[in-house]
């Protein structure tokens, strides 16, 4: 199995179209899991020198089956999934512990650690037999630099980088690789509009992750593995 098969979560979201189409303009086909009822314009186009690069499917990625269904669709397409980029989120905010509701702790913990931990989990058997792999997840600066009244945001994220370094310590050797990059505020319409009074001028860019991405998944950082890269602008 060649690296040329990637599942992007989140592909409809403004960092995940990015890191799509990055993928997609660099020979990489990519398969995107969308929630059941969600708008299919945002998902990315595909290149215009390219046919049958991109496939996505309706599918519940926070419950197992809808997981592992999602991956088992994509390998029967591609011959194997070499690539898994776990960019689906959600960030709530504005509440200190002891303020922030069960549901909304649950809400993060779903949205941000729970995908990530079941689709990591459904491609890894695939990576090992093909005795390659590449696992990416974004954590978020939160994760590693906690603040007040984001912490049910930044547990999960934590969470996301344990993931990581726990599945970087088990496939050591294997010639699969996780990794985790952590960006600060990401510039997005969404991230604009929540802060419109805030200096955006050195916020990440969309793009500057999905670079990270590319290499991340080139034979280039083979041995590049169980690291967090700190991308804060």
């Amino acid at each position: 199995m060649e690296m040329n098969s990637a599942i992007v979560t989140g592909g409809n979201g403004a960092l995940g179209r990015v890191v799509a189409s990055t993928l997609m303009n660099n020979g990489i086909r990519v398969a995107i899991p969308v929630r059941p009822g969600s708008r299919r314009g945002d998902l990315p186009p595909e290149p215009e020198n390219g046919t049958g690069m991109l496939y996505w499917g309706e599918s519940d990625i926070t419950a197992e089956s809808g997981a592992s269904a999602f991956v088992k669709e994509a390998a029967g397409r591609w011959g194997g999934v070499g690539i898994l980029v776990n960019c689906a989120g959600g960030y709530a905010g504005g509440e200190k512990i002891g303020e922030v509701t069960a549901a909304t702790f649950e809400e993060m913990i779903t949205a941000n650690l729970k995908t990530a931990f079941l689709m990591s989990g459904a491609v890894l058997p695939l990576m090992r037999g093909a005795k390659r792999g590449r696992i990416i997840s974004i954590a978020a600066m939160a994760a590693l630099s906690p603040a007040p009244s984001r912490g049910a945001y930044a547990i999960a994220k934590r969470g996301v980088v344990t993931l990581t370094e726990t599945i970087a310590e088990e496939v050591k050797g294997s010639g699969i690789t996780a990794n985790a990059i952590a960006p600060g505020v990401i510039l997005t319409p969404a991230n604009r509009a929540s802060m419109p009074s805030a200096d955006s001028s050195r916020w990440v860019t969309p793009e500057e992750i999905a670079a990270i991405v590319l290499f991340l998944c080139s034979e280039d950082a083979r041995s590049v593995n169980g690291n967090v890269v700190k991308v804060y602008g």
